[in-house]
């Protein structure tokens, strides 16, 4: 018989909802998309090709 009551683990993150009703996974994912897609676009390109 156990001395304390031991509940299933569940992640915070993905049960909390931001705002508009998102998750907090899901709202991460669409604000870096774009900030990682426009780096890769305007980073500099070397023109030597050895």
């Amino acid at each position: 018989m156990s001395a304390f009551h031991v509940r299933p683990y569940r992640s915070v993150a993905v049960q909390r909802l931001g705002p508009g009703g998102m998750s907090t996974v899901m709202l991460m994912v669409v604000v870096t998309t774009p900030a990682v897609l426009a780096a890769a676009a305007l980073r500099p390109r070397s023109k030597s090709r050895g």
